[in-house]
């Protein structure tokens, strides 16, 4: 019996469900901006150059409720995996009609979030000689696209074989992990 669900709304009267089983073999912690018992780790807006707790209050949060899951093998070598979105408290995730969703060659459904998940892996990992890297985004299956246009664009980005490493900063749109 399947322990969580994916749910894209492809039009009014189409939405597609996928199916989850829960694997023994790995760990899931969810980051998010809810206060939800099935997040783990608590993540939310900042407001630069904040002088009083007035000044801090954020009318709309940049960072989504459910924001991503990290899944991680139990056994070496340890493989930590990021997906866009993260589940309810209903083990649920729903992605709405205005979401980007594809098709992909292999058959199954993707899809990115509303604010998106980004990431940068500085060329040299995390040292004084470091340079830049690219900003990239990570979809719901967890494959990886050069950024959108914006984070409102519907068309994703260029998909590019990039897979994350523990050198990385994730970008929960200005509030970076």
């Amino acid at each position: 019996k399947a322990t969580h669900s994916i749910a894209m709304t492809l039009s009014r009267d189409k939405t597609v469900v996928i199916d989850y089983d829960e694997d023994e073999a790995t760990d899931m912690f969810q980051i998010g901006r809810s206060p939800d018992p099935v997040i783990d780790f608590i993540v939310l807006d900042t407001v630069a150059d904040c002088k009083s707790v007035k000044q801090s209050v954020i009318q709309q949060s940049t960072v989504s409720r459910y924001a991503c899951r990290i899944v991680c093998d139990r056994d070496p070598p340890y493989t930590a995996r990021i997906y866009a979105a993260g589940f309810d408290g209903h083990n649920r995730i729903v992605l709405g009609e205005n979401a980007p969703k594809w098709k992909k060659k292999d058959g199954m459904m993707d899809a990115l979030t509303t604010n998106g998940i980004v990431f940068l892996r500085p060329q040299g990992g995390f040292e004084p000689s470091s340079q830049p890297g690219l900003w990239k985004e990570v979809s719901v299956a967890g494959d990886t696209f050069m950024l959108r246009k914006s984070r409102s664009d519907r068309d994703r980005g260029k998909p590019v074989i990039d897979p994350l490493r523990l050198v990385t900063a994730i970008d929960f749109w200005f509030t970076v992990l």
